[in-house]
This record gives structure tokens, C-alpha cells and sequence, in this order.
């Protein structure tokens, strides 16, 4: 609980259904501190979940209930509470040195709001405030319903000068109070789940938006990607001041701007995070969940996965998450594109004058990403294992040593382990790489997320719509929920866009799209070979005579093909 402080008046509104009663509540206190119901017991203000945000009046009976640990931010029992006669009464009987009676501040859509309440050590007092506490909270949800009421005056102004329809309105303090109709049904949410609650509770901004509506600067038609409860959003965005007293936000369809800067909008792009990772697959929730408590430290993170499963993806997720790291460059070095001679260089760095600087120092400050680990030399695995232990590196250029600070983070589409067991990876590189270790399942199992990885893939090609065309989305769903995707996310992704640009050449006379007569994207057989050889040595578990009679080839032609493309 966060405690704050109006008037003298100390309080807690983090829980509050709706904070601004809380002022209200204030307010209307002020009128009574002259009365001898103040002098004799205090009144409280409750959260709906009974957790006590304002004391005022007596201050004997509030050092009383101190001392008994009862203070603002505290929780209550319902039963101590006394909602009701019959609940009060049962409570006096059983104690004797303090009575509560409380009354439920009522809202006819948004429900309790919150509760007020009479706190005495003498009954017959608590017994003479009822009459007050209904008169009060009557005030608190008739201060709330003008409020509503006279905002809604505001909300039509507003219209009227934007002429938009999918729009928010927040007070000062960044609750949401009013939204359009247009805005619920585009978000897919409802007044009861979205009024009285922070922005920032459901929508995460780019950091320079943030700060702007932070900061109540004025943002004027910027195609914004944001995440809004776990979907990703790329919409027209812009944020005014609608009066002294509440803000305003826009969200249109986004606008294609000629000669905008690139670095702009790139600045408007938000990072993905392990936050924004939605997933409807139990196996994919486990990654997530392990790679959250990953991030926590700074030790090397090992992602294990199928080609094609998005291990750098989640590598750069991972570094954007990571509050030490994410400030700093993210190098990424893929070892399967770099011929055996030169990983060296590359790594390391170069001797002549002026030479590359190594990868290790590029990504000081920030993660350092090897893909293909397990295709590191020996003489390099030794030199890695050197350099995770001392955090140092040996500037060949400087002729010293340079302290090294980044995260490291490796993967690999062949389990380490088994390359130990073959003496082909250095054992203590193993421990070091793998402590924290992060399985990717392949997209077949998880197809649960197969719908929401196509709707994300349409958006993304089709910028300037409002939303996902659902009669062909529906169709992409039912086709690719019932086909292999030997090469995961990068397959399906590439068959999503092939369709998606040849869906009018395939459309029939009804508007119905076959989605089975969409062309598969052309692929050489060298890419077709390697692709089933791999999927073959996954599934057999690289058991060699199964691979080559399910394959149909001869174990030394099997042999020379894993040579051939590296696997």
C-alpha cells in the first residue's frame, strides 16, 4: 500500500474502487469536525476489499485502534467490519471495547465503491452515527454520479471538436473515468472492467509515450505500437487536454505519413518484452514463466529449440526485460553463417590496426546473443569458458585488459548434453551456459496459439485496417490447424504472407477463400532436404539406422548429408 497525504489526512487509495471518493470523503468530513460525534469516535473510509484508507475525528479512539495495529492500510474481517445491524451487535457482544458500524457506498453500474464507517468505544455512540453514515455515503455516490454525469457533458465536447469515436478520458491523476462506445467494442472490454482503473494497469506505451502522458504533453497523430492486456497494437494515437480537470486519447486507424523520419517512428515501436509474450499453450507458458525468473540475474541463459521456434525472438524479449541490461546494444552473432576460420576474428577481434572490435566488448552494457552454440571450436569453447569466469577480455589492439559486463545468452538446435556425451563440447562451457535453460516447443506443440501468431501476421501486413478480416483469418485458422509445420514459426509465418498476397487470385465466385489453393512458397531441394533430414533426426532422436530407413537412404549417405548442412 502506497500512503499519501491531503489535508493532514493520512490515506491509501490503492485499492479503492474509485479514488475520487476519497476527496469527497475529506470534504464532506470538514463539515462535521466541530460536532461531538468527531470528539467521540472517528470516522473510516474502506476500500471494497475492506482495507481501511482514512482515519478522521477523534484522535484518542485512532491511537486506541494504533495501538491494537489497527491503522491506515490495514486489512479487516468482514465480520469485524459490521456491514449491517446484525453483524455489528454479533461483534459488541463478543467485545466490549470498541463497536464499527459501516455503510456500502452504492453505485447502480460500477457497484460498492466503497464503504464508510463509525468507530467508538462506546456503543450508544456508534448506535446515534447511523443515521449519519447513510446520510454520508448517499453524498459520496451523488458526488460520484455528477461527476459522472457533468463529465459526460465534457465527453460530447469532445466529440464535437475531434469528430473521433474510439476515444478514453482520464482524470489528472491517469484513471480512466469515460470511454466511447467504439472504444469498448475495437477493445473488446467493458465500462465495469476499464472505468475507475489505472492506464497503465491495461495499456503498455513505448517509453517516450509514456512520458508524454506522463507528463501531459501534447501528442498529435503518431502511429504508436503499444499492448493493450496482452495484444499487441499498432494504432493512430493521439493525447490533449481536455479541461484542467481531465485528459483525453485518440485512437484512429493508423495514418501512412510521407517523410516521416524513420528514427520517429522507430521510437514510437514498442520493444517486445517477455510482458507483451502472449500464449495460449501450456508449454509455452512454462518458458515464459522460467524466462521471467531468468532475467532476475545475470547469469548465461541457454534456449534450446527446433529451427525455425523463435529463439532469437525470445533472446531480445529477454534483453528488453532485463532492467540492468536493457539500456545496452544487443548483438547477435549466429555461428551457422560464419565460416569456422573467421569465428576467431569475429569474436575476438582482429590484431590489425584498426581492426574489428570483438563482439564480447560491442555488447558491454547489454547481452551478447550466440545462435548456434554448439558449432563453436574448441579452442574458442575454452577461450568462452575464460572469459565467463574473469569478466575480462584482452584487447589484442590496446595490448590490456578490458572488463567485460553484459548478459550472455546462447542457443542451439542440438541439446548440448549430447555433444558433451560425443566429446565434441567442452563439459565445464556446458555447466556454465546451461544453468538457466529455456526448452522452446515446437509450433506443433503448441498449435493452440497458431490463430493468434495468423491474426498477429495480418496485422502486421495490413497496416492500414482497423482490424483482421475475419472470414479470411477464419479460413487461415481451420487450414493451419490441420497441417505439420516441420519448419515452426518461420514456416508458418511465410505461408500467412504467400497467401495473404495471392488470396485474390484464388478467391471463388461466393467470396469464400480456399486456402487449400493457395500456393505453397517455392523452396530449392537442398532447403526441402535439409529441412526433413533435421525433422527426422528430432523426432528419431538421432538414432542414425531409424533415420536413414525412414528416409530411404544409406547411413553413409545420411552421414554425409548431416556433414554437408551442418547437422
Amino acid at each position: 500500500m502506497i500512503n499519501s497525504n491531503i489535508s493532514g489526512v493520512d490515506f491509501c487509495a490503492d485499492s479503492l474502487k474509485s479514488p475520487n471518493i476519497m476527496k469527497a470523503f475529506i470534504k464532506v468530513l470538514t463539515k462535521v469536525e466541530h460536532m461531538d460525534v468527531s470528539s467521540r469516535g472517528i470516522f473510516i473510509l474502506f476500500s471494497h476489499d475492506f482495507v481501511s484508507l482514512s482515519f478522521r475525528g477523534s484522535k484518542a479512539v485512532k491511537a486506541s485502534l494504533g495501538d491494537a495495529g489497527i491503522k491506515v492500510g490495514s486489512g479487516w474481517r468482514r465480520e469485524d467490519l459490521g456491514i449491517g445491524v446484525p453483524a455489528y451487535i454479533a461483534r459488541v457482544a463478543r467485545r466490549h471495547d470498541t463497536a464499527i458500524l459501516s455503510v456500502p457506498i452504492n453505485h447502480p453500474i460500477l457497484g460498492i465503491l466503497g464503504y464508510i464507517g463509525y468507530v467508538s468505544d462506546v456503543l450508544q455512540n456508534v448506535e446515534q452515527a447511523e443515521p449519519m453514515l447513510i446520510v454520508f455515503a448517499d453524498y459520496l455516490y451523488a458526488t460520484e454520479f455528477n461527476r459522472q454525469r457533468e463529465l459526460n457533458d465534457d465527453v460530447n465536447q469532445c466529440l464535437i471538436k475531434y469528430q473521433q469515436t474510439r476515444f478514453l478520458v482520464l482524470d489528472a491523476d491517469g484513471f480512466m473515468v469515460y470511454a466511447s462506445g467504439a472504444f469498448y467494442e475495437y477493445f473488446n472490454t467493458t465500462m465495469a472492467d476499464m472505468i475507475n482503473y489505472h492506464l497503465f494497469d491495461f495499456f503498455i506505451f513505448p517509453p517516450n509515450i509514456k512520458t508524454q502522458i506522463q507528463h501531459t504533453s501534447q501528442i498529435i497523430n503518431e502511429n504508436v505500437d503499444f499492448d493493450f492486456s496482452g495484444e499487441l497494437q499498432r494504432l493512430n494515437l493521439t493525447f490533449d487536454i481536455l479541461n484542467s480537470e481531465f485528459r483525453v486519447i485518440i485512437f484512429a486507424a493508423v495514418k501512412q505519413t510521407a517523410g516521416r523520419m524513420q528514427g520517429e517512428q522507430a521510437g514510437n515501436r514498442l520493444q517486445p518484452m517477455l510482458a507483451t509474450l502472449k500464449t495460449q499453450s501450456p508449454k509455452m507458458q512454462r518458458v515464459i514463466n522460467s524466462a521471467k525468473e531468468a532475467v532476475k540475474n545475470t547469469s548465461p541463459i541457454y534456449i534450446l529449440g527446433e529451427e525455425g521456434t523463435g529463439k532469437r525472438s525470445l533472446a531480445l524479449m529477454i534483453h528488453n526485460s532485463c532492467e540492468k541490461f536493457k539500456d545496452g546494444p544487443f548483438i547477435a552473432v549466429n555461428l551457422h553463417s560464419v565460416a569456422k576460420s573467421e569465428m576467431s576474428d569475429l569474436l575476438l577481434g582482429t590484431e590489425e590496426s584498426g581492426g574489428g572490435q570483438s563482439k564480447f566488448t560491442q555488447a558491454t552494457g547489454g547481452t551478447l546473443y550466440i545462435e548456434r552454440i554448439d558449432l563453436l571450436p574448441g579452442v574458442l569453447q575454452a577461450a568462452l569458458t575464460h572469459i565467463i569466469l574473469t569478466k575480462t577480455l584482452f584487447d589484442i589492439n590496446k595490448n590490456t585488459a578490458i572488463d567485460l559486463n553484459f548478459r550472455l545468452i546462447t542457443s542451439s538446435i542440438k541439446p548440448l548434453d549430447e555433444l558433451v556425451h560425443q566429446r565434441r563440447f567442452c563439459p565445464s562451457l556446458y555447466f556454465y551456459l546451461t544453468g538457466a535453460t529455456l526448452s522452446l516447443p515446437g509450433l506443433n506443440d503448441r498449435k493452440e496459439d497458431i490463430p493468434y501468431l495468423i491474426d498477429k501476421k495480418l496485422r502486421s501486413l495490413d497496416v492500414s485496417s482497423d482490424g483482421v478480416d475475419l472470414a479470411l483469418a477464419g479460413s487461415f485458422h481451420e487450414y493451419a490447424l490441420n497441417r505439420t509445420w516441420a519448419g515452426n514459426l518461420a514456416e508458418l509465418f511465410k505461408w500467412v504472407e504467400h497467401a495473404y498476397l495471392n488470396k485474390d487470385d484464388v478467391m471463388t465466385a461466393s467470396n469464400d477463400i480456399d486456402v487449400a489453393a493457395l500456393a505453397s512458397p517455392i523452396h530449392t531441394l537442398e532447403e526441402l532436404e535439409t529441412r526433413e533430414i533435421a525433422n527426422a533426426l528430432s523426432i528419431l532422436s538421432r538414432k542414425y539406422i531409424e533415420v536413414a530407413e525412414q528416409l530411404g537412404i544409406s547411413q553413409s549417405t545420411l552421414r554425409r548429408k548431416i556433414a554437408k548442412y551442418n547437422l
